[in-house]
């Protein structure tokens, strides 16, 4: 889901608002807009409706404060500690003004930082300043997470230009009374200052007569010149005193803001500076949309303002949202996230917990239903036994069974056949006119083992044919048949092997 970004910066005559949509990849700007303030009225109510009646609402909000209320400074320090950095530059700018630390909110940007030391832009408002700006946007509904300098925040809008940005260049941000000079060079901000916007006004004679309106104009027209000339003159000097020498020749210098200075003092910077002019309002630049780009020029600082929260790593700005003024919805939104987030723990151990129960229940349900198959199978077995403990009591049956089998192992057979009945068949099967002489008879469930001896060879093939249709025996077998030791009798074994079909003899 998209996230909406709403910079706001309120001035004297007007307030500007920008406002982006953000993705995880890219961003969008969704508009940019302006209204007059009535002089008089409240700032706070004619807030609220310009919000209202454009539809503004931004998931993070974030204002400007006007270059008159900030006092700023870019200076050198030989060290790089962000703990010594942050001790130090509150004294830097002291001097600057005629009020204590305990009465300004002081904030700075690094701008260059190398083996020597720090280059930073520092800057200081009073906290009246401060705190009524944010009750001011208070009272509208509105709470900014940051509260930055006006005339640094325009720098970010080149931003858009991408590749086609110069590594050094110059910016100037028109407004109706003062003009925004900034110099970039090789990619790094080397100083902002403003420039005073003065218009001179013709004065008429007061005496009548048909050449007064010619006159009124031609005076009116030298006195814009005169405007011009003289704001393109503070101009040159500012950007020079900023760069520290004469400037490069072609300088790129960006031009935005009110329409009439730009067109005004353009051709004077271009013709006495040697700049290489480019206006924003005569570029097409990616990233605005065609409806947006018609107020771009007049809506630069809330527009960089805003596209700074896209990448603040990269851009540059300041924020006054410190100490007692310190923004605490970033708190309260963490706290807010880790409550939801217990909730979701919670949740998650009761569903644990009734994941757990319905598994024992099943468990039960599956214990029930094994006993009450023991119960049948208890009464099927032993119909005359009271039920106590129905597997203690099968089990007790079971092993007094074992124990009778293994009493019985040596007389009955795997049929269940006792072996008096084996032994019997076994005489009854063998011929009368056979010979035969028992040496060793062995019996056990698995089969009979006999060892005897006989009077000739035929006759031990007379006995296993006459064994063979006995039903108890699945086998018989004849083995060591050979001749006796005084070569009259035959000696021989026979193995005899169970079958374990329990319906024999029934």
């Amino acid at each position: 889901m998209p996230q909406r970004i709403l910079a706001l910066d309120i001035e004297e005559a007007e307030v500007k608002a920008a406002l982006l949509e953000t993705s995880f990849r890219d961003y969008r700007i969704a508009g940019l807009y302006r209204d007059a303030l009535t002089p008089g009225g409240s700032v706070s109510d004619q807030l609220r409706r310009f919000l209202d009646s454009h539809q503004l609402a931004g998931d993070t909000v974030v204002s400007t404060l006007p270059g008159r209320f900030v006092s700023h400074r870019v200076f050198f320090l030989p060290f790089r500690d962000r703990k010594r950095l942050n001790q130090t530059i509150p004294f830097e700018l002291e001097s600057q003004v005629p009020f204590g630390l305990d009465e300004v909110v002081v904030d700075y940007q690094v701008l260059r930082r190398d083996s020597s030391g720090t280059t930073v832009l520092a800057a200081m408002v009073q906290k009246t300043d401060l705190a009524a700006h944010l009750a001011t946007l208070s009272a509208a509904g509105v709470d900014p997470k940051v509260v930055d300098f006006a005339p640094l925040t325009a720098i970010n809008v080149l931003r858009v230009l991408g590749r086609d940005l110069p590594a050094t260049l110059a910016l100037v941000e028109f407004n109706d009374t003062n003009a925004n000079v900034l110099l970039y060079r090789n990619r790094e901000l080397v100083g902002l200052r403003s420039v005073s916007l003065v218009r001179s006004h013709a004065t008429s004679n007061g005496s009548g007569g048909a050449n007064n309106g010619h006159s009124d104009a031609s005076s009116s027209q030298d006195s814009g010149d005169a405007s011009a000339r003289a704001a393109a003159i503070d101009i040159r000097w500012t950007l020079m005193v900023l760069n520290g020498a004469p400037l490069d020749d072609q300088l790129p210098c960006y031009l935005t803001g009110v329409s009439t200075w730009v067109d005004s003092v353009a051709p004077r910077l271009e013709h006495d500076a040697h700049l290489s002019l480019r206006r924003l309002d005569r570029r097409t630049l990616p990233s605005v949309p065609v409806e947006a780009a018609a107020a771009l020029p007049m809506c630069t600082s809330p527009l960089g303002l805003a596209l700074r929260e896209v990448a603040p790593s990269t851009a540059l700005g300041l924020n006054f949202r410190r100490a007692e003024f310190a923004y605490h919805r970033g708190q309260q939104e963490v706290r807010r996230a880790l409550m939801r987030v217990g909730i979701l723990a919670v949740v998650l151990v009761l569903l644990t917990i009734v994941n757990l129960f319905m598994a024992y229940q099943q468990q039960v349900n599956r214990l029930g239903a094994i006993d009450a198959r023991i119960r049948e199978v208890f009464k099927a077995t032993l119909p005359d036994e009271r039920p106590v403990n129905e597997r203690a009591q099968l089990q007790a049956e079971i092993d007094k069974a074992e124990q009778r089998i293994n009493l019985l192992g040596g007389i009955v057979s795997l049929s269940g056949v006792a072996a008096i009945d084996v032994a019997r068949g076994i005489s009854a099967s063998i011929p009368v006119q056979s010979k035969i002489d028992i040496d060793e008879y062995s019996f056990d469930p698995e089969g009979v083992r006999i060892r005897a001896k006989t009077d000739a060879f035929e006759t031990v093939d007379a006995i296993k044919q006459s064994l063979t249709p006995l039903p108890y025996f699945k086998d018989v077998q004849v083995k060591d048949v050979k001749a006796g030791p005084d070569g009259k009798d035959v000696t021989f074994r026979l193995l005899l092997l169970m079958t374990k079909d329990t319906h024999v003899g029934e």
